[in-house]
């Protein structure tokens, strides 16, 4: 019983969902994914950042699944 009990949980834990926040790097912001921390996308201003976090927070495309890699951003930043 104990087992099943904890399976439940797990299944419905509040850490398994994705979550996106934005952070500064540099001049850039970064829409990052908080259970992976991967980086979705970069933007020059905050406002773009943020407004792409609150659209995948409020309609998850994947459901509790997290983006896949190709979805992300992964070009590296050489122009310092």
């Amino acid at each position: 019983m104990e087992r099943a009990r904890l399976m439940k949980n797990l299944r419905t834990s509040k850490y398994k969902q994705p979550k996106y926040f934005v952070q500064q790097n540099g001049k850039n912001w970064e829409v990052v994914e908080f259970p992976t921390n991967d980086i979705v996308s970069v933007y020059a201003k905050k406002i773009d950042a943020e407004m792409l976090s609150e659209q995948i927070n409020k309609t998850k495309p994947f459901g509790d699944r997290t983006l896949p890699k190709f979805l992300k951003s992964y070009r590296l930043d050489i122009r310092e």
